[in-house]
């Protein structure tokens, strides 16, 4: 494990540089059975995930995500839709993305199984939702930032701007490409270091440790999908980016038809452990760092017998167990940073980051960071405006 280091819940600020080679990156859904016209509000009794994670109990009790921000990087949600009205979701994208309607109908289911006010997770948190872009066609000038057309509609820049934002908890259920690889270490790093769960989806393809997925970054929540039985869904990618499971099935409404269909992956399942992450982050005292909340979701997880495997990681989650628990018992660790032999990003890697040894040249559009490495090729090149104190890294003084 790292060393803890400003592991509080509150945030430092700081951006990220975005890759100019860009791809289409695959929403991380599985396959759903038909959609039928239906007037129908869904109902808590819809959703076999409600019951299972004995919500009405917890909501009832107070534990309602009230005053948490919730950060969705998908593509724009429709909060006009029944099941959404009299949710709190902002649109926070900073510059005009166009996205399909089959992406913005994924966004809103996301944002069903969060807030819905009669069956969501967390009915009283609030989401700020960032549009990010799947091709540089999608995007307005606006989304520039110096030569890079589409940095500011990448996610690397949507984590940062999420985090400037006050975001207490990240969602993110899509792939990444591998040209984003360099910006996004250093965005979840900021993340990381600053105590705000990225919770991200494992994908649908069934595969071991697949290398598209935000899993293998040290420190990211990687969800994976069970059956409404509680069984392994089989089309869970699986392996060392795995993190923690939930049900990945739910009864949903789709904006773009208004249609009622039952959708499954896990992308489903990422937004329930993030919704029972807002749960703690209400009901806990302020003061308990993110790293003893996050070994208490692992402790009181179910079905591995606190063990971790490449499957489930450390088990399904139990809200109740969770929420019951005494955080305060457990080391300030993130219990999520190891990811194997070959993590996208790694302890060290975050190490570096909180310690100013990162080239500003993967950095951008920040206020806070502050360059403290040796290499005088920085201060030459006054890189994206950053101060440079050479020398100065808290690493040098520690040995």
């Amino acid at each position: 494990m790292m060393r803890s280091v400003g592991r509080s819940r509150g945030l430092r600020a700081l951006c990220v540089t975005v890759s100019a080679c860009l791809l289409a990156v695959a929403t991380l859904v599985a396959p759903a059975p038909a959609a039928h016209a239906d007037s129908h509000k869904v109902q808590a009794s819809d959703e076999a995930y409600y019951s299972r994670y004995s919500l009405a109990d917890l909501h009832a009790r107070g534990y309602r995500g009230d005053g948490v921000i919730i950060a969705v990087i998908d593509s724009h949600i429709d909060a006009s839709i029944l099941e959404l009205r009299g949710a709190d979701i902002q649109d926070k994208t900073p510059c005009k993305v166009t996205n399909d309607a089959e992406s913005d109908d994924h966004a809103t289911e996301v944002a069903q199984i969060l807030v819905a006010p009669d069956f969501g997770v967390a009915p009283g948190a609030t989401i700020y939702n960032y549009a990010y872009a799947d091709d540089w066609g999608d995007v307005d000038s606006d989304c520039a930032l110096g030569s890079n057309s589409a940095a500011l509609a990448r996610k690397p820049s949507l984590i940062e701007q999420a985090l400037n934002d006050g975001a207490s908890i990240i969602v993110i259920t899509s792939s990444y490409n591998e040209a984003d690889e360099e910006s996004l270490r250093w965005a979840v790093s900021r993340a990381v270091a600053a105590g705000v769960p990225v919770v991200v989806s494992m994908g649908n393809d069934g595969q071991y440790n697949a290398s598209d997925t935000m899993g293998p970054f040290a420190g990211a929540i990687g969800s994976a999908a069970l059956a409404t039985d509680g069984k392994y869904a089989d089309y869970s990618n699986w392996g060392d980016g795995v993190s923690i499971t939930a049900v990945g099935q739910f009864y949903a409404r789709e904006a773009s038809t208004n249609q009622l269909k039952t959708v499954e992956g896990t992308s489903f399942s990422t937004p329930l452990i993030a919704g029972v992450l807002a749960l703690a982050w209400d009901g806990f005292d302020g003061d308990v760092p993110s790293g003893q909340i996050l070994q208490a979701l692992a402790a009181t997880a179910r079905g591995s017998g606190g063990q971790w495997n490449d499957r489930t990681g450390f088990g399904e989650i139990d809200p109740v167990a969770f929420l019951a628990s005494d955080p305060t018992q457990y080391p300030d660790e993130n219990p999520f940073e190891d990811k194997g032999n070959d993590p996208v990003l790694t302890s060290d890697d975050i190490d570096d980051y909180v310690d100013g040894l990162v080239d500003p040249e993967d950095i951008y559009n920040d206020n806070e960071y502050v360059y403290r490495g040796i290499d005088e090729r920085v201060v030459d090149s006054g890189t994206y405006g950053f101060p440079a104190h050479l020398g100065t890294s808290p690493r040098y003084h520690n040995q």
